[in-house]
């Protein structure tokens, strides 16, 4: 879609990282937006620099639990009171945990898929119908992460959840386009990024915001941001199409007599 003067998005997980990027591009290229974050300090002044960035993008914040639908439900209402109508959904919050996925406990387990799926399920059942409801082009972007594709030991809960965020964001392209509603979906895997869940990242979250308004603009399905892990990526999606050539008949199966 083209991203025009006036459009008007919403973004979780603003105050800091990924999240603060995509609010200063969206605000750069004049969109309003409504800036939410758990953190209302850190998102007051991450605030102060996405204003700063554009001379004519209106900001406005909320603190915000995505983990609460009511108030995910209560961020649409108040983007569209405050400017009219919710063009661009922006679902990024997130948090991560680490253990053996039988160590956890099922309060860690909860604590990461309630902010990171179902998070993202509360912002698609709240943020779409306000799109809808413009008639208008609209985009809606999950971030998901490389752990969508690669799993990775010791990250069950956040396996788990990214996988269900990739799921989701198919499920609702192919909704829409049943629909016939002009609204793109987007699925983000950011790699090696700098920010405060991983610091020791070696690309800047400004270029994971590039690449998502470069993906709203162009209808890009996935984004991935940069070539980590490429090769392993690819060795797990062909051993699960090369696992197709072993399925096995009735009369193939070998039985104990």
């Amino acid at each position: 879609m083209q991203i025009v003067e006036g459009q008007v998005a919403v973004v979780t997980g603003a105050a800091s990282g990924i999240g603060l990027a995509i609010c200063e591009q969206l605000a750069q290229a004049d969109v309003h937006v409504l800036m939410t974050d758990r953190n209302h300090d850190a998102l007051a002044e991450a605030a102060l620099v996405v204003r700063a960035s554009s001379a004519s993008a209106e900001i406005e914040t909320l603190a915000l639990d995505v983990s609460d639908p009511d108030a995910v439900e209560a961020a649409a209402t108040r983007a569209v009171e405050r400017f009219g109508a919710l063009h661009i959904a922006v679902n990024n919050a997130g948090v991560v945990n680490r253990g053996l996925s039988w160590e956890l406990s099922l309060d860690e387990w909860h604590r990461v898929l309630d902010v990171n799926l179902w998070g993202v399920i509360h912002g698609v059942r709240a943020f779409v119908p306000k799109i809808l409801a413009t008639g208008q082009p609209g985009h809606v972007v999950n971030v998901a992460s490389m752990a969508a594709v690669l799993p990775q030991e010791r990250l069950g809960p956040y396996t788990v959840a990214k996988h269900g965020v990739l799921g989701l964001s198919d499920v609702l392209r192919a909704e829409f386009a049943a629909a016939g509603a002009p609204i793109g979906v987007s699925v983000v895997f950011p790699g090696r990024i700098r920010t405060g869940m991983n610091p020791i990242g070696s690309i800047e979250p400004s270029t994971v915001a590039l690449n998502v308004l470069d993906a709203i603009r162009r209808q890009r399905p996935y984004v991935f941001t940069d070539d980590h892990a490429t090769d392993a990526v690819e060795e797990r999606m062909h051993a699960i199409i090369a696992a197709r050539d072993d399925v096995l008949s009735e009369r193939d199966i070998p039985h104990d007599h």
